[in-house]
């Protein structure tokens, strides 16, 4: 395997730490959260994670092959609650303090931490993509994710300024409503 091959390999796997650990996530913020609407907001997000996996399978089968993305997604699946990535942003929350009980800003920075994350890693992926269609997915993808960051940034930017959560999507990023 060359050191592309290798760092695919490794970017598949932690894709598969954030898809199978971001359902987990964003229910464990919601019980880190007070505010009633923060907890719905943070419950409407766990219940979108499972759609979001047959595009990452779709995507990641295309770029390294069915076989090899099966095998690296049941590995990840018996370890899936929690992953190793969000092990480690829940880890960052204790060691703020806030392990029992996290103000509403500290569940939503950590949640902004783990889109970005996303984010990141899937513009990294689509750098290996030469299937237009599988480009076409990777970007479809990249701004899903983004418009859950720019939610979740909204979000932030009301309880920063007004302390009013928002429960419910007021608006998306891609004008549709």
């Amino acid at each position: 395997m060359t050191h592309i091959d290798d760092k695919i390999i490794e970017l598949a796997r932690t894709a598969l730490s954030f898809e199978y650990g971001e359902e987990h996530f964003y229910r464990h913020a919601a019980e880190m959260t007070k505010n009633q609407g923060g907890k719905a907001m943070f419950l409407r997000l766990a219940e979108e994670e499972p759609r979001r996996m047959e595009d990452m399978h779709t995507l990641f089968g295309a770029v390294i092959g069915q076989d090899l993305w099966q095998q690296l997604a049941a590995e990840e699946a018996a370890n899936a609650h929690p992953s190793r990535v969000i092990a480690e942003m829940e880890a960052a929350v204790a060691q703020r303090g806030h392990a029992e009980l996290a103000d509403d800003t500290q569940a939503l920075r950590m949640a902004m931490e783990l889109e970005r994350r996303i984010i990141h890693l899937l513009k990294d992926m689509s750098e290996h993509i030469s299937d237009p269609d599988i480009a076409r997915l990777a970007e479809k993808m990249i701004k899903e994710e983004c418009s859950q960051y720019d939610v979740l940034q909204a979000q932030m930017d009301s309880i920063q300024n007004v302390g009013i959560w928002l429960d419910s999507a007021e608006f998306r990023m891609d004008g549709k409503f």
